[in-house]
C-alpha cells in the first residue's frame, strides 16, 4: 500500500509506519497532489497532523496552483485549514478566509482589517489624478479637487 492509498483510505496507522519506515512525505500524484493535499481536501485532521509532523511541505501547490489549505478550505475543512494557516502564504490565507467565510468567526483565523471605504475611494481618485496630470488630462485633477473641497465643507458642517 502506497502512502497516497494510506491517506485516500484515512488509515492513519499505516500512514504513521509508512512515514516512520521512511516513505517521502511529499511524493506528487499525476495531478500533481501530496498526501498532505489529499489529506486536507478529505478533512483528515489526524492525518494533516502526522503528515505535517513528518516533514510533508504545506506550501507546495498542484497543477492547479491549489495548496493544502485552500484544498481544505474550497471543501469546508476549517479545523485542517486552521492547522495548515499559519505556513501558507499570505495569499493563500487570504483564499482561506474568503473560502471559509470567516466573518461568522467560526473558524477563527485571523482577520483583516477593512479598509474605510472612503479612504480607499480617497487613494483610488489620487492615484488617477496623478496619471492622468502624468499624461496631460487635468480634468481628473479638478475632479479631485472638488472632492477635497467637498471633503472639507462637510466637515465644517
Amino acid at each position: 500500500m502506497s502512502l497516497f492509498d494510506a491517506v485516500t483510505a484515512g488509515d492513519l496507522a499505516r500512514v504513521e509506519a509508512l512515514l516512520s519506515s521512511g516513505a517521502d512525505p511529499n511524493p506528487f500524484d499525476s495531478e500533481g497532489r501530496t498526501p498532505l493535499m489529499v489529506a486536507a481536501e478529505n478533512g483528515h485532521e489526524a492525518l494533516v497532523r502526522t503528515l505535517l509532523a513528518a516533514g510533508a511541505d504545506p506550501i507546495l501547490t498542484d497543477r492547479m496552483s491549489e495548496s493544502a489549505l485552500i484544498k481544505a478550505a474550497a471543501h469546508g475543512h476549517g479545523r485542517v485549514a486552521a492547522l495548515l494557516y499559519p505556513h501558507a502564504s499570505e495569499e493563500d490565507q487570504a483564499m482561506a478566509r474568503t473560502l471559509l467565510q470567516v466573518g461568522t468567526d467560526f473558524f477563527k483565523l485571523p482577520r483583516e482589517q477593512p479598509q474605510p471605504p472612503d479612504d480607499f475611494r480617497r487613494k483610488l481618485a489620487s492615484a488617477g489624478a496623478y496619471i492622468a496630470g502624468k499624461l496631460g488630462d487635468n480634468s481628473p485633477t479638478e475632479r479631485l479637487e472638488r472632492l477635497h473641497r467637498a471633503e472639507k465643507n462637510s466637515k465644517k458642517s
